[in-house]
């Protein structure tokens, strides 16, 4: 206790005592992001631990200094954004400091010429968007946390949005970034297209989890504003026959800027919704939308009103803004809630059809329900929604997320990555080894070498 409270008082000075907080309430709120206990194997559910303090700096300087007087006294350090993480990569595993980075919001530069913006990483998504607008350009991550989460947490997930198909993953518009190293040195990378002078080292930290450094600020490819968007929507008979209909719309060399597909939708129970948005140029939108609009009616899509695609768009952020308000509940849900899950996993296209109906087979030999697959922005990205109706408490748990486990092992198993969109956090560490082989080695080799402490965010990608 001695030590700790001589850390706290070091920090205090560094960034004022105003801006160290140790009141139960709030360190109960950062101790946890949105993973809840529903969604953990029974038999693999961390034993959280209230932080010895929140920290809230302003700048990589107050960062650094941080970082080093952790380092020194060997205390975990834990950098949180909005909190809207679904696999555990901000919980607190042990006493120690959690960084939230929200008051770094600032945006330091917008370059409309060059299509870059350099920013702080605690900087709200929506909130840079709304800065990008009033210079006539677009943020292309666009997720459903995005009145949430922040540009750090983003790129420490590589996440992925609505607009994935046409401008990437978060990690996909990173151009260079600022980071504090575990003992507290400041990395820099630049903030180019393209280089080949060595090894990518800002692809360390996009993904990372904030195991290897902390992002600090980003430079990030942004987009001029669409002159166009036309949005579009098709029911088809089955899974199969909208998947052959995505598949087109792919190998004609068409990237939707939306690509949103799949069946168990509750208003078509019987059908597959694919819902799809062009937005750009408005005569290069208008050939897109007329070249989709006939691979889908040859493939035996039914065109949906105009309207349903139009809700779809304005109410993709809806369940960010149900987060928020509810925000403190978020760990323990309901026991209906507690007894589903999902996936995001990332296969050949052309095993996809194979691996759905392998994973039906499963389930159904497990006892556990599909209540939703799908695609999201491309054919090599699908999703399930699982669920287990009639059994309780561990019971249900112990079948959904042994269900869970065997699906994401035969993804493996047939070339693919067991996530595409989350990250992995505590929630997924168990399964690296079987992701990465020997990879998982090389990845704590140099956390071992850049973290030998093992300060940063400790517990989670497996390392």
């Amino acid at each position: 206790m001695e030590i700790e409270g001589s850390l706290i008082e070091q920090i205090s000075q560094i960034v004022g005592a105003d801006r160290v907080l140790i009141d139960a309430a709030r360190l109960d709120e950062v101790s946890w992001d949105a993973l809840s206990d529903g969604r953990l194997h029974p038999l693999r559910r961390p034993q959280a631990a209230l932080p010895l303090c929140v920290v809230l700096p302003a700048a990589t300087a107050e960062v650094r200094e941080i970082v080093i007087r952790a380092n020194a006294a060997k205390v975990p350090v834990v950098p949180f954004g909005g909190g809207s993480g679904l696999m555990g990569g901000a919980v607190s595993l042990s006493p120690g400091i959690v960084l939230d980075l929200r008051r770094m919001d600032r945006v330091l530069e917008v370059d409309s010429e060059a299509r870059l913006a350099r920013v702080q990483a605690g900087i709200v998504l929506e909130a840079l968007q709304n800065r990008l607008n009033e210079s006539r350009l677009i943020l292309g991550h666009d997720p459903w946390t995005l009145p949430v989460a922040t540009v750090g947490g983003a790129i420490s997930t590589n996440s992925l949005g609505y607009r994935g198909g046409k401008y990437g993953s978060m990690g996909d518009q990173v151009l260079g970034l600022e980071v504090v190293l575990p003992n507290g040195e400041i990395l820099r990378t630049r903030s180019v297209e393209k280089s080949s002078t060595g090894i990518s080292l800002k692809h360390l930290f996009i993904g990372g989890e904030g195991c290897f450094g902390i992002v600090t600020e980003a430079t990030l490819r942004v987009f001029p504003a669409p002159e166009k968007r036309s949005l579009c929507g098709f029911s088809f008979a089955s899974f199969e026959q909208g998947f052959r209909a995505v598949e087109k719309i792919w190998s004609c060399g068409l990237s939707p800027a939306l690509l949103d597909f799949g069946d168990g939708v509750d208003n078509y129970p019987e059908r597959a919704l694919l819902y799809l948005g062009f937005e750009g140029v408005a005569k290069i939108v208008e050939a897109e939308e007329a070249l989709a609009l006939a691979i889908c009616g040859e493939a035996g899509g039914d065109a949906l009103d105009h309207h349903a695609a139009e809700n779809f768009w304005r109410e993709r952020h809806v369940i960010a803004y149900h987060f928020m308000q509810n925000r403190r509940h978020r760990r323990e849900r309901s026991a209906e809630t507690g007894r589903r899950d999902w996936i995001h996993v990332a296969l050949p296209a052309s095993r996809v059809l194979a691996f759905r109906k392998e994973a039906i087979d499963i389930l159904s030999r497990r006892g556990v329900c599909l209540q939703e697959s799908g695609l999201w922005t491309q054919p090599e990205l699908f999703s399930m929604r699982l669920a287990v109706e009639n059994a309780d408490g561990d019971q249900g748990q112990w079948l959904l997320e042994e269900a869970v486990d065997e699906l994401l092992r035969l993804v493996q198993k047939m070339g693919g990555s067991m996530e595409y969109c989350h990250g992995v956090g505590v929630k997924l560490a168990a399964l690296m080894a079987g992701e990465h082989g020997y990879g998982l080695e090389v990845m704590r080799q140099i956390k071992r070498v850049l973290d030998p402490g093992n300060i940063m965010n400790p517990g989670k990608l497996g390392l």
